[in-house]
This record gives C-alpha cells, structure tokens and sequence, in this order.
C-alpha cells in the first residue's frame, strides 16, 4: 500500500476512533464512578496487550527506553490526563469549556517545539480553535465554576501537552512501552480510591462501554496515535484532536438525537479548514 495512502488511512480510523471515546465515556459513566471506570478500562487493555505480545511471541517491555522515563511519559499522558479530564468534569466545569481549554494543546504544543513558524500553519490552528469555541459556546458557562475545576483542566492540558512531548522522543515499538505506561497508569487510579470512592454496577451498560473504552480506545486508537507521533510532526499530529469533536458530534446525533445548529455547522467548516491549512505544505516560514 501506498505510504500517503496508509498515513491518510491511519489518521481517518485514529480520528472515527477517538471520536466515539466520549460517547461511551458519557455510556459509562452512568454506571460507575470515574475511578472504576478508568481502573477497569486499563487493566483489560493490559491483559489485552500482554496476551497478544505473548501470541506474537514478542517482548511487552521496553528494550532500549528507560523504565523511568516510559513510566513518567505514561503517568502525564495517560494517567495524568485520564485522571484530571475526569476531575475536571466530576468538580463543576462544563464538558464545553474543557474541550475549549483542551483544544488549546495543539496551539501550545507548536509554539513549545516550532523553532520556525508557518503563518498558515497558525491560522490554521487559530481558527480550528475559533471552529471548537463554535461547537461548545452553548455549554461554556452552564455550570457554575470552581478555581478546583479549573485547576484540574488545566493540570489535564498541561499533561497532554508535555506527554505527547515526551512521546515523540520514543522510538521504540508502542507494544513494548504500553502495558508498563498503562500499569503506571492503573497504579494511579489505584492510589486515588480512598479519595474518589470506587462503585460500579454489574451489568451490560457496565462493561460495553468499559471494553470499548479499553480495547477499541486504549489499544486500537492508542496504538495509532502513537505510530503517527513516530512518523509525523508533533503539531501536525496533535492538531487531529480537533476533529475529534466532529464525529463526538455525528455520533451523538445518531446515537442520543442531539441537534446541530447553526453554530455547529460554522464550527464544523471551520475546523476542517483549519486542520487543512496546518497540514498544508507552507510556502514560506519566518523565524522564531
């Protein structure tokens, strides 16, 4: 197969993929506190992982990465993003204004790492930001704000920002980094049981979700997204998580009736023209 081809390939399922995490998110959630849902859904993506290492009969541990620094880049990535995402929700702030201020990541990461800049590749950015405020402004300021949940949002931004950083310096094959970034990552949900509480219902609303979240998301998804930090730019690359609200968008459509409004449609067009201008070869870049 075509080397575009696949990588084109390999961004559409990434994407359809990640796209659907907040819909079964949301499924879950409704049967089981944040701490349970995240400790179920790591622990099955491991034994997962783990089982198909030992069919292929290769290593699940890192060869020539340190533990340390695979533990650490699993904990701000992983863990640290999953855990505070969820604080951030369970504490008061809007999944409107967390998608807002998540969506700043892509921005931050390109003005951390960019040592020259593309003024197409920023407006690009700017205005997939501009299309993001556009599908959330109705959930901005729904609930009442908390310096806590604040707090948590941006710990979670500041996680997703240096993880992936930290990602892209590995070059290892992602099979033999993830199980131990995910054990990182259970040990931490673990850790905050006394303080969260850990409740679940037995049942099929239960654990669809759960195993959804864990095999499709956490192996599929994220192996993907790993692959594509190893062969592309880190903004490129990161800039796809602004369409990931599109198909959240489609699916609750389809799947819970929701509305498009006009405010969607603007913020739709304007993401894809966005992310279409940051991977658009720039023709001309002025320094830093």
């Amino acid at each position: 197969m075509n080397a575009t081809l696949a990588n084109r390939l390999s961004i559409i399922t990434f994407v359809s993929l990640w796209g659907s995490a907040a819909i079964f998110s949301k499924w879950g959630l409704q049967y089981a506190n944040a701490v349970a849902l995240l400790s179920f859904r790591y622990l099955i993506a491991i034994i997962a992982l783990i089982a198909f290492c030992i069919i292929k009969k290769q290593s699940f541990l890192p060869q020539s990465t340190s533990w340390r620094y695979v533990c650490m880049t699993g904990f701000l990535l992983i863990g640290g993003y999953s855990l505070f995402y969820f604080l951030a929700l369970q504490y008061g702030i809007s999944p409107g204004l967390l998608a807002t201020v998540l969506a700043l990541q892509p921005i931050l990461t390109y003005f951390i790492t960019e040592r020259s800049f593309s003024k197409l590749k920023l407006l690009g950015l700017l205005l997939s930001f501009a299309g993001i405020i556009c599908l959330v402004y109705t959930s901005l300021f729904v609930n009442q704000l908390s310096i806590l949940a604040i707090s948590f949002a941006l710990i979670c931004l500041c996680a997703i920002t240096i993880g992936a950083m930290l990602q892209r310096k590995i070059v290892e094959d992602p099979l033999k980094i993830l199980p131990l970034q995910y054990l990182t990552s259970l040990v931490v949900f673990v850790a905050v049981i006394p303080l969260q509480g850990f409740h679940f219902e037995m049942s099929f609303d239960f654990w669809t979700p759960t195993i959804w979240l864990a095999l499709v998301i956490s192996v599929a998804a994220q192996l993907i997204f790993y692959r594509l930090l190893r062969s592309g730019n880190l903004v490129n690359v990161t800039s796809l998580f602004y369409l990931v609200p599109i198909v959240t968008l489609i699916l609750d459509f389809m799947i819970f009736q929701a509305t498009l409004s006009r405010f969607d449609v603007i913020g739709i067009s304007a993401i894809l023209l966005g992310v279409y201008l940051v991977y658009r070869q720039p023709s001309s870049k002025i320094s830093a």
